[in-house]
């Protein structure tokens, strides 16, 4: 009985359908529906506002109206399953790739999911920087089995469009929008090494290196997959990045 009823009044607050709370109050049904409206309304804005901080490049893109009226219909077919509201919005990018008002957008779900992932980095586990001194350690003859365990922050990014210069370009610091090559893909990463997230475009070489690291790959593995896509690839100064950007917690043989 208990859990119908909290069940009849979330629905109220997630739909604003009071059908099957009616039998359990004794006010008049006109005064009823306008009181429970008011728990409707203040749980749909802050879901609205929760959307609204995780995708603030999305909401600046498409404007206000639109993206209150986009938000609406997320949170009716996506109510909120786990009390945790800071991991609530991942499906976005996905639910916006079927909302036919912004199929004039195509560009738009790849960037709510750099959007996401910049979340999704910022609440991970913290986790300490692999010291770079400690590779001095390992014989020269070795250093091609190196395998690495990357930072539980680190999110690797691949899109057909320019999903970082997207969402640069968009900052509130920015008062005027360049013109953006909407062809050109870009690949990148992001990261929090400390307590800001830190993102960077990098060539699709240095991706696939990434990418094959975060597998569980040698770094000799890892660094014939990306000379075979750009034999320019420059392993000396890209492991030199990101050692010091923190990108490696530990090390093994």
């Amino acid at each position: 009985m208990l859990h119908d009823l909290q069940k009849s009044f979330a629905d109220v607050a997630l739909t604003n359908s009071v059908e099957a709370l009616l039998p359990h109050v004794a006010t008049p049904r006109g005064a009823i529906e306008r009181r429970l409206g008011v728990y409707h309304a203040n749980t749909l804005n802050s879901l609205i506002d929760v959307l609204s901080a995780a995708y603030p490049v999305i909401q600046r893109i498409v404007g206000d109206r639109f993206f209150q009226a986009l938000a609406k219909d997320f949170i009716t077919t996506h109510p909120p399953q786990q009390p945790t509201l800071f991991r609530y919005g991942d499906a976005l990018p996905d639910f916006i790739s079927s909302f036919a008002p912004a199929n004039d957008l195509p560009y738009l779900p790849d960037v709510a999911r750099l959007e996401w992932t910049r979340v999704e980095a910022y609440f991970a586990a913290d986790s300490a920087a692999l010291n770079p001194e400690r590779l001095a350690e390992v014989p020269a003859e070795q250093i091609a089995d190196i395998k690495f365990s990357v930072s539980p922050t680190l999110r690797l990014l691949e899109s057909d469009v320019p999903i970082f210069t997207i969402w640069h370009v968009n900052q509130p610091d920015q008062d005027r929008v360049p013109e953006v090559d909407f062809s050109h893909p870009e690949s990148g990463f992001v990261l929090r090494p400390a307590h800001t997230v830190m993102q960077r475009v990098v060539p699709l070489e240095t991706l696939i290196w990434l990418r094959a690291l975060t597998s569980g790959e040698t770094l000799g593995t890892a660094t014939e997959l990306a000379l075979t896509h750009e034999n320019t690839f420059d392993l000396q100064n890209t492991l030199r990045q990101h050692l010091a950007d923190g990108t490696f917690t530990e090390f093994y043989l």
